[in-house]
């Protein structure tokens, strides 16, 4: 599983198609809102986008390889846990940009 901690409207970037971000913060819930293209499944390569209410310990799946958890909420901030295939990367969005130097998503 990997940790990324996130404020509203930053994005998680997971794989090159499928992005995760809190869109909304209160204390005890966050709204989470994926976006992208499907892995696996018999959905495989369509797009889809959905919006997740989530409470500390709550998860929700991406298609059959990717569940993303809130672990914790702190004042504007949210840690999301992204268990996901090894192959797939799992990185901020604002750092996949400056490494490639260019806009992602």
């Amino acid at each position: 599983m990997v940790s990324v901690t996130r404020g509203v409207d930053q994005l998680v970037l997971i794989g090159q198609d499928i992005f995760v971000g809190p869109t909304d913060i209160d204390e005890k819930t966050v709204r989470v809102l994926a976006r992208g293209r499907m892995l696996g499944g018999p959905n495989d390569g369509g797009t889809f986008q959905t919006a997740h209410e989530l409470a500390r310990g709550q998860s929700f799946a991406i298609g059959p390889c990717v569940i993303v958890t809130l672990l914790e909420i702190k004042d504007q901030q949210i840690r999301l846990g992204i268990h996901a295939p090894r192959h797939l990367g799992v990185a901020r969005k604002e750092a996949v940009q400056k490494a490639k130097g260019n806009d992602v998503g």
